[in-house]
């Protein structure tokens, strides 16, 4: 009797349907463990912007695990290790020997700002992390109370499914897209009435786009991701409106069964739409990016960083960690979650 094998890619994706389909909701399989980052101590004092302040230096650090990381969780304690809520402006949980699927900065595996709750991967999804990786942490802090805090801790806790695990996640990645540049600020001054922000660009690689979030400032009407070589929207996000007109809230976007192809010879684009009702400039009031999950295709190997590219060079001067040279930038500028 002669019998035919799918091929090894065709298995692959039997698979992940079958496991997208019927457990995506599902809790943890297989065992689990955690590694807690901690920055500080620092003082907070009352009423202070994150201009007031002295800010965490960026931390380094070559990870200690093996495995593959599911979930993140972030938050903010005093000295009696209580939380403080709404302490942290923004966090960023970056691994500098990568790259990003559309550019040359450094890939952002967690991100994290004050309404940010913590979030993790069905089982058969993670990303891997080896021992000796290099991870670069940094974060940006305030105090809206009316009291000091001391001896402040920014925890982040990394949830892992270790290498030892008979369970193997299949290897994803994180992908970013934001309305502006890649390396620098994020933020852009709002104009008063309906306005739109984009940029453009090329994966490095032919990926699965599995699932996304998006984040939008007030007055944020919508967010659009379109592949621009063929016409064709990917995604249109609109955000939830409270009774005051705020925004409390983003979809999030989950591409069953097999994902959307991202194609190396495609052109994308993401667009922020906003209405600034109030007749005035806002200074720093927009903002628009995607952030979400991949599945390189075919078993390429990932894009390597190429650090006298000049994108990549800003990366590091704006957000910090050693230069090609082996000196340490400046630290993080504001608006960068």
């Amino acid at each position: 009797m002669v019998s035919r094998m799918l091929p090894r890619r065709r298995w692959r994706w039997l698979v992940l349907a079958a496991c997208l389909a019927g457990l995506l909701g599902a809790g943890a399989v297989g065992p689990t463990e955690e590694y807690t980052i901690e920055l500080g101590p620092l003082y907070l004092p009352a009423a202070a912007d994150h201009d007031a302040l002295e800010q965490p230096q960026p931390l380094r650090l070559a990870l200690p695990v093996e495995g593959w990381l599911r979930s993140m969780a972030f938050d903010v304690v005093d000295e009696r290790g209580e939380q403080l809520p709404g302490a942290l402006h923004h966090l960023n949980v970056i691994a500098p020997e990568q790259r990003e699927l559309f550019s040359q900065i450094r890939l952002r595996i967690g991100a994290a700002g004050s309404e940010t709750k913590p979030y993790s991967l069905p089982w058969f999804l993670g990303y891997p992390l080896h021992r000796g990786d290099s991870l670069l942490v940094t974060a940006m802090l305030h105090n809206p109370t009316s009291k000091a805090h001391h001896g402040v801790k920014v925890r982040v806790r990394l949830g892992f499914t270790p290498s030892t695990s008979w369970l193997r996640p299949l290897p994803i990645r994180p992908v970013y897209l934001d309305v502006m540049p890649p390396a620098g600020q994020h933020a852009f001054d709002l104009p008063p009435g309906r306005s739109t922000r984009s940029w453009e660009g090329r994966p490095a690689v032919a990926a699965r786009l599995l699932a996304a979030g998006s984040h939008l400032h007030r007055y944020g009407t919508g967010l659009r991701l379109e592949d621009v070589s063929t016409g064709k929207v990917i995604w249109e996000a609109r955000p939830k409106i409270g009774g005051r007109g705020e925004l409390v809230g983003m979809p999030i976007r989950y591409f069953l069964p097999f994902g959307v192809r991202l194609e190396p010879d495609h052109l994308y684009r993401i667009t922020a739409e906003y209405n600034n009702p109030t007749g005035k400039v806002l200074v720093d009031g927009g903002m628009g990016a995607i952030g979400g999950v991949v599945l390189p295709e075919g078993g390429k190997a990932w894009p390597s960083v190429a650090r006298a590219d000049s994108v990549y060079l800003h990366d590091v001067r704006e957000h910090g960690g050693p230069t090609p040279s082996g000196v340490e930038s400046g630290h993080h500028q504001p608006h960068h979650h």
